[in-house]
């Protein structure tokens, strides 16, 4: 009950509930009006005492009021209830007509000696009951039309039996509850286990309480689990794929390498040549190193421990050092503001994803240029963010820009030369220490924003 307490009240579940329990009450209502409109008062012994009763007493009223009247004078109508009078020739006393159910009841009843209850076109008449007024006998009628018979019975029901519609309300309030809740209760979890395989946990599976269950739900929890498995299997073939690729390529990587110095001994005369292909071995080499860094960051793997990790020191020192690299290019790498912050992190990791990404704002903010960087802290977690002043990217591609060898070419222009995995590389970084990554235009220049939970709690 806590729990579906939190749940906000635009959520499935209240609607659901509301529905069901609306519909319930609804459903009651309709019930008891149609009873009071279509049930006969005398086949109630409850009705009959009572509308018997209230004869009774609006007859002795009418009693005690008679005296000094005369037959040519009104009835006074006291509310709730219509009365008529009857005189002994029928004549019906200080009115010119009545309605055509009290005369069908009169006819029929006028000589009985005991008062009787009749129903007819949804009006209840109750009589005979004899009056005496100036030693003459009178035949007194009670009379409650529709409206007014149904507003009475509800108002007797509410007053005699207001513990029945509690408890009546009590029940179908929890049996919405409980249908409300074993309809959305396997949605929430469906809807859990989908994020948590979105977040990259590809272990997540649907609970074996909702596989089991033998309706649509069931099948899709089923389906939804088989998806994630084919998913799990995609996934980390692939990634298997480029670890093995890469690793076999390593060997011959070295081989040629070899045989590039074997070459340039023997011909030293093309030094050019050999230049160039050392340069594109270095690269391949790269690369593959890069492969083979951002499948084990995706994966989690690493032999290093976790340890708190001063921020401040950490991004201080790549950015002396990345401003040191970018002076040749007439550029600079400027740290704004650095707060005093400490994480618990692996500060290779953090190191590379900050790194990737000081770098990548150095390829492409103009010369003349700079880069900023700033470490502030923003509630439960620190916030660094990198900005260069470049031509920053198409607004649908940002999303984008973290997945492996990405690249928008027609927008970054021609600095855009690395292999698509440093930004990679941060984002499995950043997820690994339960933080995020994200990038915006700021005009001029795009502005990435790594946010770091200070006090992450590593999983084994």
């Amino acid at each position: 009950m806590h729990k579906m307490l939190v749940w906000p009240f635009r959520s499935l579940f209240w609607k659901l509930f509301l529905w069901f329990w609306l519909t319930m009450v609804s459903m009651m209502v309709a019930l008891l009006v149609a009873v009071a409109i279509t049930v006969d008062p005398a086949d109630f012994l409850s009705e009959r005492r009572a509308l018997f009763r209230e004869l009774e007493v609006a007859s002795r009223q009418v009693e005690r009021m008679a005296a000094g009247w005369s037959t040519s004078l009104s009835i006074r109508q006291l509310p709730g209830s219509y009365y008529y009078l009857f005189a002994p020739d029928g004549e019906p006393v200080g009115r010119p007509a009545v309605p055509a159910e009290v005369q069908f009841a009169y006819n029929k009843t006028h000589d009985r000696r005991e008062p009787v209850i009749t129903f007819r076109s949804g009006v209840v008449v109750v009589g005979p009951r004899k009056i005496w007024i100036d030693r003459t006998p009178f035949d007194f009628y009670l009379t409650k039309e529709m409206p007014r018979l149904v507003h009475w019975r509800v108002k007797k029901v509410f007053a005699q039996q207001w513990h029945l519609i509690i408890i009546a309300l009590g029940v179908s309030f929890l049996l919405c509850i409980m249908l409300a809740r074993y309809l959305v209760v396997p949605i929430r979890q469906l809807q859990g286990t989908s994020r948590r395989l979105a977040q990259g946990d590809l272990a997540a599976r649907v609970a074996q309480v909702v596989r089991e269950r033998r309706d649509e739900l069931g099948e899709f929890g089923r389906d939804f689990n088989h998806m994630a498995e084919q998913l799990e299997s995609l996934i980390n073939d692939k990634e298997r794929l480029l670890r093995d690729v890469s690793h076999e390529l390593r060997s011959p990587l070295t081989r040629l390498q070899l045989s590039l110095a074997l070459a340039r001994r023997k011909s030293p005369d093309a030094e050019s040549e050999h230049s160039r292909i050392e340069r594109e071995i270095e690269r391949l080499d790269q690369m593959i190193g890069e492969i083979i860094r951002f499948s084990r960051i995706q994966n989690g793997v690493t032999d290093l421990a976790w340890e708190p990790v001063p921020l401040h020191a950490l991004i201080e020192g790549i950015v002396d050092d990345a401003d040191f690299e970018a002076q040749a290019q007439d550029k600079s790498v400027v740290a704004t503001e650095l707060l005093d912050i400490d994480i618990n992190g692996i500060k290779d990791w953090l190191g590379s994803a900050i790194e990737n990404m000081v770098r990548n704002a150095i390829r492409f903010t103009p010369e003349g240029s700079r880069v900023e960087v700033a470490l502030k802290k923003h509630k439960r977690y620190a916030v660094v963010t990198v900005r260069d002043f470049g031509p920053g990217m198409p607004e649908d591609a940002l999303d984008s820009m973290f997945e492996p060898f990405f690249r928008v070419d027609d927008t970054r222009g021609k600095e855009n030369d690395g292999f698509g995995l440093g930004t990679s590389i941060a984002m499995g970084a950043v997820k690994n220490h339960g933080g995020t990554i994200t990038a915006r235009n700021v005009h001029p220049g795009l502005e990435v924003t790594i946010c770091l939970p200070l006090n992450h709690k590593v999983v084994a």
